[in-house]
């Protein structure tokens, strides 16, 4: 059966859909719907799944459904203080948002110990940090010592976060955590590389240097204990060797190009020499020290190892080869051939290495070789050419199947098809259909090699490309509608049967199985429901669908019993009070600026971004930027709180029948006053980050697809309160003979 015992598969989906129609139709910004009543779905939401949630907690059979709507009620939360941005006009994707979002979900995730509240509770952390430091349509340009200073933190934070994840059993967040503090790392010292500190030493040149040793000085302690202990996992080890790899390749290459120049090649054939000699070395001492508990152990470590370290002396070698032949032939017909003969003697070159410590450099070898033969291919343009590599790739295929490395020429025999059959095509004069055709036939190829090798790589392989095959027929190109309804029929049909009666066991068959259906209905959903119907309800169509399915098919095929953590419904339902209670805090506040704030007209510039849990939305320049650009040229402006005084002019804006006076800027003073709001002058409260003027007014969210009408407006209606809080109503325009 489709995946035996886990017929709740539908009954996630239809609430992934169901979260992804409410989320759209709230982006979508619906003009036929009032405030009130967006805000009154969005609360419904929120409070509906909880209900739900507490349903399922009393259910035998599905309890675990109980935490599946708990989380939908969290995501419903986040997609409502979005909404409540949208309506007011408040910041786009802010880090304000997501921390309000965060707040919740943390505590949900202390409550529940449900795992996918960390992961959501991570990714919202993220993304505050970040656009904290980077917000979304301002240009931030730090100074080194406040670069350092923020990289720093978030160095050590991510470190404390990922050793207390670790010790909370939750390792595999803590890797993402780890792969954040090397790329902050790594992205901090590439900066100040070793050969800038030298040739421009300054006194904050020693700091940094001290940063680089302690960051090599660290790398080389946690191989040690690494290889000595093993109380890490595998996936650790790749991480710190592949940013450190990079680190070393980065300064090694920068260095040797700007003291000795075009001879930059000698540097990667050392390099590469070290990086084979490492590889060799390490995984001698692997294979000595394995014992037999240590199998997972030593199987997930050499897989990482020769990965990481194949993909960096690939690079070095592509790198320092390209630079050896340009050295040599300068350009021209030289250099094209250099790369068909370093492609030949790369890739034959690894047939002679044999031994299993030695798979790192024929790995890397190899692939040199093929994408040195591909270069010389496309840069001949001949079509024999790539049709003798796809005859020379797949008889190495078959001489050496028995190998690992038959998934490397079995790869490029398939990439060297689909360039021959492209370039045969163009050599005929025959139309785009014809190549469908070709990648018909070399889909019903891979999918029989499949079947006759369902348990082996090469046949795991085979498949992957079957289903990449299959699935590139249904991308609509002017064919006729006979051939795509056809295709369809064939894609639909082959991942049918493959997850009806699976071939195999292996994880990666499964899953990629199901992503490639996903992807197909994502992809057909844009293409054809999109026309007929608005988004936010065919995912709710969809969402039924999956529903109906669960209910009709998959309680049948559903485990009985899982054990999850019972958590108590108490402190979750005055949280979900205090959630509700803070959109409709927040809501009236606004509503009550809207009602009672003074209107003025302020002239403006539109842009035109798009939020993804927002929607539409012009992003604002308004002449009080302008102003205040001018007056950080005459004197600097401090940071914090900033009060900008605007003034009536004699210029008006029509707007509901009454006439609307312009306002400009005519101070800017940081200093704490009375705000005024009178008919002649009004004053406005922003804030002065790095150079910048935020007033809290700069986006406006507009309905799907009305982008075109809003392009001519030039005016901003903004209401103000008597403390200078500021909120935009709407946009007009104002015709030049106003």
């Amino acid at each position: 059966m489709l995946l035996q015992k886990r017929g709740d598969i539908p009954y996630i989906l239809g609430l992934v859909f169901l979260l992804a129609g409410v989320i759209y139709f709230f982006a979508s910004n619906w003009p036929l719907l009032d405030r009130p009543v967006k805000i009154g779905l969005s609360m419904l939401m929120i409070a509906a799944c909880f209900i739900i949630s507490l349903m399922y907690k009393r259910s035998a059979t599905f309890a675990y459904l109980s935490n599946w709507w708990l989380l939908a009620s969290a995501i419903a939360f986040g997609a409502g203080v979005a909404l409540v941005g949208q309506m007011y006009n408040s910041h786009a994707d802010s880090y304000v948002l997501f921390l309000i979002w965060l707040i919740p979900v943390i505590l949900l995730a202390v409550l529940t110990n449900y795992q996918p509240f960390f992961w959501l509770s991570f990714l919202l952390l993220e993304l505050t940090i970040w656009l904290k430091i980077y917000p979304v349509g301002v240009w931030v340009d730090y100074s080194d010592a406040e670069e350092a200073f923020l990289y720093g933190a978030l160095i050590v934070l991510h470190l404390l976060f990922f050793y207390l994840l670790k010790k909370a059993r939750l390792e595999k967040i803590g890797f993402l955590a780890l792969i954040v503090t090397q790329y902050c790392s790594v992205f901090l010292l590439v900066k100040h590389s070793l050969y800038h500190l030298f040739s421009d030493f300054e006194p904050s040149s020693v700091a940094y240097l001290a940063l680089h040793g302690v960051y090599i000085f660290l790398i080389v302690r946690f191989w040690k204990s690494f290889m000595n202990d093993r109380k890490s996992h595998p996936f650790i080890m790749a991480v710190h060797l592949l940013f450190f790899g990079l680190y070393v390749v980065y300064n090694a290459f920068l260095i040797y190009i700007m003291m000795f120049g075009e001879t930059v090649f000698f540097t990667g054939f050392l390099l590469l020499i070290a990086v084979f000699g490492f590889s060799v070395y390490v995984l001698q001492k692997l294979a000595k020290t394995a014992k037999e508990q240590d199998k997972k152990w030593s199987r997930y470590t050499y897989k990482f190892f020769v990965a990481v370290l194949s993909f960096l002396g690939t690079i070095i070698a592509i790198l320092s080869t390209s630079s050896f032949a340009f050295l040599l032939f300068s350009d021209g017909e030289g250099l094209k051939y250099s790369f068909l003969f370093l492609g030949a003697a790369l890739a034959v070159s690894g047939f002679f290495i044999s031994k299993k410590e030695w798979v790192v450099v024929r790995l890397t070898l190899q692939v040199t070789g093929i994408a040195f033969l591909f270069l010389f291919a496309y840069w001949q343009g001949e079509t024999w050419f790539f049709w003798l590599m796809a005859v020379l790739f797949l008889a190495m295929s078959i001489l050496f199947s028995s190998l690992r490395d038959v998934l490397l020429y079995y790869l490029a025999a398939n990439g060297a098809l689909s360039s021959a059959a492209l370039a045969s095509l163009s050599d005929l004069g025959l139309s785009e259909e014809w190549m469908k055709l070709a990648f018909l036939l070399l889909g019903i190829f891979n999918a029989v090699l499949f079947a006759k090798r369902p348990g082996q790589r090469l046949g795991l392989l085979a498949y992957l490309l079957s289903l990449y095959y299959f699935f590139s027929l249904t991308a609509e190109d002017g064919q006729l509608v006979v051939f795509s309804i056809l295709f369809h029929l064939i894609f639909a049909g082959y991942a049918y049967f493959h997850l009806a009666y699976p071939q195999s066991q292996s994880r990666l068959y499964k899953w990629a199985t199901w992503i490639a259906v996903s992807a197909f209905l994502v992809w057909k959903y844009y293409e054809f429901i999109w026309k007929l119907l608005h988004k936010s309800l065919a995912f709710f169509i969809v969402s039924a669908l999956f529903f109906l399915l669960f209910y009709w098919w998959g309680r049948k095929h559903t485990e009985t019993a899982r054990n999850i953590r019972q958590w108590s419904w108490k402190p979750i339902a005055i949280l979900l009070t205090a959630q509700l209670a803070f959109i409709g805090i927040v809501s009236w506040q606004k509503e009550q600026l809207l009602q009672n704030g003074e209107l003025v007209a302020l002239q403006l510039e539109p842009l035109d971004p798009r939020s993804l849990l927002q929607g539409d939305y012009v992003q604002l320049n308004y002449a009080i930027h302008s102003a205040y650009q001018e007056e950080q040229q005459r004197r600097e402006l401090p940071e914090g709180k900033l009060y900008v005084e605007l003034q009536k002019t004699t210029e008006s804006v029509p707007y509901h029948g009454t006439d609307i006076a312009i306002y400009q800027p005519v101070r800017f003073t940081e200093k704490e006053q009375p705000a005024l709001v009178h008919e002649k002058a009004v004053t406005i409260r922003g804030k002065s980050r790095y150079g910048n003027l935020n007033l809290g007014i700069e986006h406006f969210f507009i309905p799907e697809n009305t982008g075109a009408d809003w392009e001519e407006k030039n005016i901003a209606l903004v209401r103000v309160a008597e403390n200078g809080d500021a909120i935009l109503e709407t946009l007009v325009r104002r015709n030049k003979e106003q």
